[in-house]
């Protein structure tokens, strides 16, 4: 039995590396082509060992998130920094570890005259090491070396501009794990406040609460997709494209925040031994499988022209139904929870494209329930600590 869940979790170790891989593999490509041309140029240059041209390639191809050409730079300066002051400093005083701590520290200190970013101080630092240690001044063409970082870095971007990865793939991909989320949550609340089963929902709430992470990695993904364009001309027929993805942000943001929301007032209501409505565990079930559905096409696994319309009217059909009546005798977390389903079928309407004008004209007119829901989406951030 031991041996079996042994081979069952490198099974799993397997196909888990495999995806990385697949998600991944344009990146080894990149790093791969970056390092080899960065190496030939030095080599065509007279350089006998231009180690640290292909190192500052992979160096800068290895930045990821938002502000990627800015990383880029400051990590091809830095690293041509280090090299050059780690060289005259070194070959001026020798090695040794005060020698090393006088040049990590100098560098550091001119990187960051030079710039605020953390980023290049401590690619000085890490470069001047590296001189003073492995390829002390004399090993390989001391100032040659200042000059092949810079090739390196240079052609690091130059591969991220000709290569580009598509500026469209991981924004997608992030938005689709939330709106999963999103759907899979609205499913556990329905389902466990049907039964007034405030441990279950609880437990939905937690898992809300737990994609923090998946936000910053979509706001993350959108703004290295922005980069990518600034960065690769081979992209700017798709700027139209990533706009619309940057525009979809704060909706998906927003039906999380007020799922949490939602969840949270479901177990309230479920803790004084109350249930919704059967309509409005129906709106909850309708929208989960709009959410799930939207998630998947974020995927890939469908035609966005052809089902965005469909699910626009059904939700435009769930907002008419989403009325005052819905929740009418309702105990107080009801009528919240009614509010919250309300502001998620605008949230789901704008990721299907419509302004927010337009969505809010699609529900059912209810009178003040939706200032009460966005404010609770507003301070979601402050009340999810204090709760």
């Amino acid at each position: 039995m031991p041996n079996t869940w042994a081979r069952l979790r490198s099974g799993n170790r397997l196909k888990q590396g495999i995806s990385r891989l697949r998600s991944n593999w344009l990146y080894v490509i990149q790093a791969g082509m970056a390092a080899g041309l960065a190496y030939l140029m030095g080599k065509v240059l007279g350089h006998d060992q231009p180690f640290f041209a292909p190192m500052a390639a992979v160096i800068v191809l290895s930045t990821t998130g938002g502000e990627r050409f800015r990383r880029s730079i400051e990590l091809v300066i830095g690293v041509s920094l280090g090299v050059g002051l780690g060289d005259l400093l070194i070959a001026t005083v020798g090695t040794g570890p005060w020698q090393i701590a006088v040049a990590v520290m100098a560098s550091i200190a001119l990187a960051t005259v030079i710039d605020k970013g953390v980023l290049l101080a401590n690619q000085a630092a890490f470069a001047a090491v590296l001189v003073a240690t492995i390829l002390p001044p004399g090993t390989s063409g001391g100032t040659n070396r200042m000059v092949d970082a810079f090739i390196g870095g240079m052609v690091g971007l130059a591969v991220m501009a000709i290569v580009p990865e598509s500026p469209l793939r991981s924004g997608r991909r992030e938005i689709a794990k939330i709106l999963g989320i999103t759907a899979q949550v609205l499913t556990q609340v329905e389902r466990a406040a049907a039964e007034a089963d405030a441990d279950a929902i609880a437990e939905a709430l937690r898992e809300a609460r737990g994609t923090q992470g998946q936000i910053n990695s979509m706001i993350a993904a959108a703004n290295s997709g922005k980069e990518n364009l600034n960065v690769s001309p081979l992209l700017w027929t798709q700027r139209h494209r990533i706009r619309s993805l940057i525009r979809v942000l704060n909706p998906v943001d927003n039906a999380i925040r007020n799922t949490r929301v939602l969840a949270r007032h479901a177990r309230h209501l479920a803790e004084i031994h109350h249930t919704p409505s059967g309509e409005q565990l129906l709106l909850l079930q309708r929208i989960a499988a709009v959410a799930g559905r939207l998630s998947d096409l974020y995927f890939g696994k469908g035609s966005e022209s052809a089902e965005i319309p469909v699910l626009s009217r059904e939700l435009k059909e769930i907002g008419a139904r989403a009325g005052r009546e819905v929740a009418v005798d309702q105990a107080l977390p009801a009528q919240v929870m009614l509010g919250q389903t309300r502001a998620l079928i605008v949230d789901l309407l704008q990721i299907c494209g419509l302004s927010r004008d337009s969505a809010m004209e699609a529900l059912a007119p209810i009178g003040t329930v939706e200032k009460y829901g966005q404010a609770n989406v507003a301070n979601d951030s402050v009340s999810e600590g204090n709760r």
